[in-house]
């Protein structure tokens, strides 16, 4: 696993090295073609260094800690400066750089990729974010409501293959954009190979038609509503466990893919397979798929395979607790978009680095009562730092070795079959920080 992560953090260098260097790669990457053209200590490789170092503290201390680590002896420059530095560099960068990455694990991991009858299995899921309250921030996300003192929030969208504990992509949107309506436009990334489950905010019509109507077909499992359509009722009352129908648009849904430009009438259809489950609370719930062929994917396996899904909710779960995903380091569109789009690298660069542990992980769980994995809060503070060096400095290797090692000595039991009840939490109006009894942060 160190060799391939050593390919996939040269590639990365690589396209860093290229965004700070070229001017043709640059001007992609920044506001105007004249932007970090200028001999200055922040180039555009430092200010991504920077930004990627989770800069959850001040900013002036974030920059003092940045030059000892990077610049021994050099006197650090003002947050002011940074603050304009960064302002020139684009979101996409750090987008197009995950992006990077993943493709470079697909390929340098081979056969080690993990994959489910030959699919890559991913879970699609949306979730939402309280932003910092500002003119600007309002203006571009919005608010959920329209109450002068609601505070703006994101509709945040993430694909994460959840075998390999990989977020392929994300998008940080509006809050008034759906997640449907933000995953029409997304069907198109998703990989020809893959298999993506959704759970029951996502089942309509047009999506299952988008996704059959590729000229490669994506193939989905979505958890439906039990009165998402007259055929799902029939479904219920009749007993079976599967069956394959052949699904009409509503009008809305004629209308919407009209808008996405594709002309259905009452006689397009669809063909789907309806798989009843049985949830471990003896209720019936129904998932769709295009997954047609009941001798290669039989009814059995479905229960288990939707199950899977939850590892997206644990990876909102790393970024939002863990990471700190609503501790933003600036207060303009610009820098949260920047903020988001890097911590879905760092995220990245964490669960591989976590890959090199699983020999010595499989080792110490050997004859022990429970399984042991990697203490994610404390391995996210262990990147802090050191994440300049893979990209800033010379030795990846000694960075990445040095970081397994930290990473394993902070192992935790798995313990199985835990269900704690959900406690809603409602946001702290007063102080600046919560204390759990069960969390303490890391970054």
């Amino acid at each position: 696993m160190v060799d391939a992560n050593i390919k996939i953090i040269s590639e990365m260098t690589h396209f860093l090295e290229l965004a700070s260097s070229d001017p043709e790669f640059r001007e992609v990457f920044t506001k105007s073609p004249k932007d970090f053209t200028r001999d200055r200590i922040l180039t555009l490789k430092n200010v991504a260094g920077l930004i990627i170092n989770q800069p959850k503290k001040s900013i002036k201390i974030e920059i003092r800690e940045f030059f000892d680590v990077m610049f021994q002896g050099v006197d650090p420059v003002t947050k002011g400066a940074f603050s304009q530095q960064r302002a020139k560099l684009l979101p996409a960068f750090f987008r197009l750089w995950n992006s990077l990455l993943a493709d470079c694990f697909y390929h340098y991991y081979g056969p080690f990729v993990k994959k489910w009858n030959g699919f890559r299995l991913l879970a699609v899921d949306g979730t939402t974010l309280n932003l910092v309250n500002t003119p600007e921030v309002r203006k571009h996300f919005g608010t959920q409501g329209d109450g002068e003192n609601l505070p703006p929030m994101a509709r945040i969208m993430q694909a994460h293959d959840v075998l390999n504990d990989l977020t392929l992509w994300g998008h940080m949107r509006p809050i008034c954009e759906s997640e449907k309506a933000i995953m029409y436009r997304l069907v198109d990334e998703l990989p020809h190979d893959s298999l993506t489950i959704f759970d029951r905010g996502f089942p309509s019509f047009a999506l299952m038609f988008r996704m059959i109507n590729q000229e490669t077909p994506r193939h989905f499992l979505i958890r439906c509503k039990r009165d998402f359509n007259k055929e799902v009722k029939a479904f219920l009352k009749s007993g079976a466990n599967s069956e394959i129908v052949e699904l009409r648009p509503s009008q809305s849904a004629k209308e919407g893919l009209y808008k996405q430009g594709f002309i259905v009438n009452n006689s397009t259809t669809i063909k789907v397979r309806m798989v009843r489950v049985v949830l471990d609370t003896s209720e019936d719930e129904v998932l769709l798929t295009n997954l047609l062929d009941e001798s290669l994917y039989p009814t059995s396996c479905f229960k288990h395979l939707y199950n899977l899904r939850w590892g997206a909710e644990t990876t909102y779960d790393k970024q939002k607790n863990k990471m700190q995903m609503g501790q933003f380091s600036g207060i303009r569109v610009v820098c949260l978009l920047q903020d988001y789009y890097a911590a879905l690298v760092v995220a990245n660069l964490q669960s591989l680095i976590e890959k090199q542990c699983e020999e010595h992980v499989e080792k110490v769980s050997k004859g022990r009562k429970y399984k042991y994995k990697v203490n994610r809060n404390l391995s996210f503070a262990a990147l802090k730092g050191n994440i300049l060096k893979l990209f800033l400095k010379d030795v990846p290797i000694e960075i990445l070795i040095k970081l397994q090692k930290i990473f394993q000595s902070d192992l935790e039991a798995i313990k199985p079959g835990r269900k704690l009840p959900r406690k809603p939490r409602t946001i702290q109006l007063n102080g600046k920080h919560m204390t759990y009894t069960n969390y303490k942060r890391a970054i």
